[in-house]
């Protein structure tokens, strides 16, 4: 009997024991013969810097005034599933998890219902279809940049309609599969600033997912439950491709590091917390590759629907600032993304304790020469409209070089946006960046989706036309700073600018205008065609952006003159173009009005405003003049004016003279003081008429220019213990797979010396001074930067180091 009760204990135990080892994750359970130390073939295959640098940076992120704390959209992720051993990592990531996550989070689908959890496979995405056809035959993996590509290009399948098997890399989808996944493209996508994690966690914040490519080693392996990946340890065995789904900025990990991102893996639910894991911020940048957001195509309606009711867009402050850093002993160069409801900027510059107005700028472009060599300086810049102001900027610090120096790089065009419209019969995309002080001009590129560069012209302006742009396919630009025709700076960041055919979804609307009051009883509103468009679609709102109209127009043009508009109010007006394959993003908002008034006035033509209003810098004379193009049929020019108090609020717009028809400029004496602003504004009078609106506003301010500034004290303050210390990041070489990166930095005073090392092996050693208040170590090849986003890391840029891609940036987690 007590031998029974022995067996049936021995059996109990086994059973427990072999239901405590399932629990148990196997590494080699996923991975493939090459993903190994040495070969490193893993699947995800990072992308080369110029490969990177060539793929827009997303900006249009939704305006959060905060972030939450934390958000966790894995409970919305279809169920975890596993590759295998097979290198389709890629697939996985973007075809499974995030198409699969954007199909219902548009509502097309109510239930995943993949064939591993007992479902159909209907309505999740098949990893097999997006591998099998990338993978040339060798399962080897895939790059990002080339499956996003290929699912704008041919979409994604249901599983159903192509099973995965992790033994199966060879087999090709049938015909009904390809046509079917036509239905299911992505529409672009966008890179992520991974060493940012703000750039992430609005993303997420926007319900949307991330793609992340990382270096992986044995402690990635072993992660279980809530543990925070933070640390390396053990072998690195290649680059492998997951989804962000959520972040806690409150998670900490065994190391201290505050802050967490949580994955989506595909080894299946044994690994790490039934197959989600933490990374910290601080690890992604540093053993992180890429991140990436996709946008999804529309879903298809049958009628054009607006999400969201247009508002007027508030002043912002200037972003994408850039500062010149030691390339200019006596001057630092200020650029910055042109903010559209600007009229002028303000440049503030902090001194001992607190920021002063420093200067007045009319383009989004400053050099500051009030400065001494070997100094840095804290700036901040605000947005100046003609009724309002823009809250500060984010603080940006600049600095001067220690010796002589008058031939640095103007730095990177920052600003560079692409809109597309039809002109005549074809295409055309209109580029415009910001205005960098001292380029003589500048050089644009274009590449299509191979990425690889052709420069097609060059332009004096901060503008371009291309009139010859790819048409049904991704076209690219860029665009560097000339000097003397010689490129001085980096090209910028990349635009991206689709041209619609009558096969893809149509662009949207441009350059969409309303009359102002310019007619009793009506509100003209034009606009150019957008390539792809059939037909558009023009809606009404009200003051209260009640909706209060809509309009079915084959044209470019339309008359409005509803009754309900002639009582003088101001209507918001939107428009959608569309053709068979559906509609594009509603256009800007523009704002019209009829005047019911103008009936009761006397007789005479009410002229329109001027054009090209424009003013000139003040010299030592102190003299405003303003210039403008003619109008036909001007009487006479009547001038006005108004003051902006430094407190931000405008003054009174007043008449201040007049001009006679025949003239086409004015000019006073500067009406106030040094550091004052002013704006003005030129209306057009026919003899009889009234007179028109009012023309553009021009900014006039005077900077008096400061005295010589003296040398600072020399500071006896030495490097900053936050500088030195050993700092260890890693490297994606293409050739030969992930390095170890170490810099260890020593002070002597204010002198600096920072060896690097590459896999244990000094390679180089940078010298150089550091310069009392800056968060910044510079010398030649070499720029080192105090993180501000991620405590206790820093990025540095290696120029001229033949074991790294040319100016790479590295994070670098300093060591305990």
């Amino acid at each position: 009997m007590s031998r029974k009760k022995n067996w049936k204990t021995i059996g109990i135990c086994f059973v427990i024991t072999t239901a405590i080892f399932a629990e148990e994750f196997d590494p080699s359970s996923v991975r493939s013969p090459g993903c190994k130390p040495g070969t490193f073939s893993c699947g995800y295959i990072p992308s080369s810097k110029e490969i990177q640098d060539s793929i827009p940076l997303k900006r249009d992120f939704n305006s959060f005034e905060e972030l939450p704390k934390s958000i966790d959209l894995s409970s919305l992720m279809p169920p975890v599933g596993n590759q295998g051993r097979q290198n389709s990592c890629v697939a996985w990531a973007t075809g499974y998890a995030i198409k699969s996550y954007l199909l219902k989070n548009k509502g097309q689908i109510s239930e995943y219902d993949p064939p591993f959890a007992g479902g159909k496979g209907n309505f999740v995405f098949s990893p097999a279809f997006i591998y099998n056809q990338q993978n040339g035959g060798e399962d080897k993996g895939l790059y990002y940049y080339k499956t996003m590509e290929f699912l704008k290009s041919n979409g994604a399948a249901p599983w159903s309609s192509m099973p995965y098997s992790d033994k199966d890399y060879l087999t090709q989808p049938s015909q009904s599969s390809k046509k079917e996944a036509l239905k299911y493209k992505i529409k672009s996508f966008s890179r992520l600033n991974f060493k940012n994690p703000d750039e992430i966690k609005r993303v997420l914040a926007g319900k949307n997912v991330v793609m992340v490519g990382m270096i992986i080693d044995d402690a990635f392996y072993k992660l279980k439950g809530s543990t925070i990946y933070d640390e390396n340890g053990g072998q690195s065995y290649g680059g492998h491709a997951m989804t962000i789904v959520g972040y806690d900025d409150n998670k900490k990990s065994k190391s201290g590091k505050k802050g967490a991102f949580k994955l989506q893996n595909s080894w299946g639910t044994n690994w790490g917390d039934k197959g989600f894991g933490w990374v910290s911020y601080s690890m992604l940048a540093k053993v992180g590759q890429e991140t990436y957001a996709i946008i999804d195509e529309q879903a298809t309606q049958s009628t054009p629907n607006l999400n969201t009711i247009p508002v007027k867009k508030p002043i912002l402050p200037p972003n994408e600032i850039k500062v010149s850093k030691g390339e200019f002993d006596s001057k630092i160069i200020l650029t910055w993304k042109n903010q559209d409801l600007a009229v002028t900027y303000l440049i503030q510059r902090k001194d001992e304790s607190e920021f002063y107005d420093l200067a007045y700028s009319d383009k989004p472009s400053f050099t500051d020469l009030s400065v001494s060599p070997n100094s840095s300086y804290l700036y901040r810049i605000v947005s100046i409209g003609a009724e309002e102001v823009s809250e500060v900027s984010s603080v940006v610090e600049g600095f001067t070089a220690a010796e002589t120096n008058s031939n640095g790089s103007l730095g990177q065009v920052v600003g560079l946006s692409g809109l597309v419209y039809v002109s005549g019969t074809l295409p055309n995309v209109e580029l415009t960046w910001s205005e960098l002080d001292g380029a003589s001009g500048y050089t644009i590129a274009r590449a299509d989706s191979s990425l690889k560069w052709k420069n097609i012209g060059t332009s004096k302006t901060s503008n371009f036309i291309d009139s010859s742009p790819k048409i049904g396919e991704s076209n690219f630009y860029r665009v560097s700073a000339l000097t003397q025709s010689k490129t001085s700076g980096e090209w910028s960041e990349t635009a991206l600018v689709d041209v619609a055919d009558q096969n893809s979804l149509p662009n949207q609307v441009i350059h969409l205008t309303a009359t102002n009051g310019d007619f009793s009883n009506k509100i003209i509103l034009t606009w150019n065609a957008a390539p792809g468009a059939k037909i558009y679609y023009l809606y009404r709102f009200d003051e209260r952006a009640e909706p209060s109209g809509q309009f079915e127009i084959s044209g470019t043009t339309y008359t409005d003159t509803d009754q309900s508009i002639q009582n003088g109010d101001q209507y918001l007006y939107t428009i959608i173009s569309a053709n068979d394959f559906g509609y594009a993003e509603p256009s800007e908002v523009v704002i019209g009005k009829a005047d019911p008034s103008l009936t009761k006035r006397a007789g005479g033509a009410t002229l329109n405003p001027p054009k090209q209003l424009t003013s000139n810098l003040i010299g030592k004379d102190k003299l405003v003049t303003l210039k403008w193009d003619s109008v036909k049929d001007s009487f006479e020019y009547y001038i006005y004016r108004k003051h902006l108090k430094g407190t931000g609020k405008t003054g009174k717009l007043e008449f201040i003279s007049s001009v006679e028809g025949k003239k086409n400029s004015y000019s006073e004496t500067f009406p106030g003081n040094s550091g004052d602003l002013f704006l003005y504004s030129v209306r057009s009078k026919s003899e009889f008429g009234s007179e028109s609106k009012d023309t553009n506003f021009v900014s006039v301010f005077w900077n008096e220019p400061k005295a010589q500034v003296k040398k600072r004290v020399i500071s006896l303050e030495e490097l900053p213990s936050s500088f030195v210390g050993k700092w260890s990041s890693m490297y994606w070489n293409p050739k030969s797979g992930p390095q170890v990166v170490g810099i260890e930095i020593t002070g002597n005073g204010q002198d600096f010396s920072a060896k690097l090392k590459l896999n244990d092996n000094e390679i180089r050693q940078f010298n150089g001074t550091w310069i009392p208040g800056s968060q910044t170590l510079k010398a030649n090849g070499f720029l080192f930067e105090i993180s501000k986003s991620l405590e206790g890391n820093s990025l540095a840029q290696f120029h001229s180091v033949k074991e790294f891609e040319n100016g790479v940036e590295l994070s670098f987690a300093k060591e305990k």
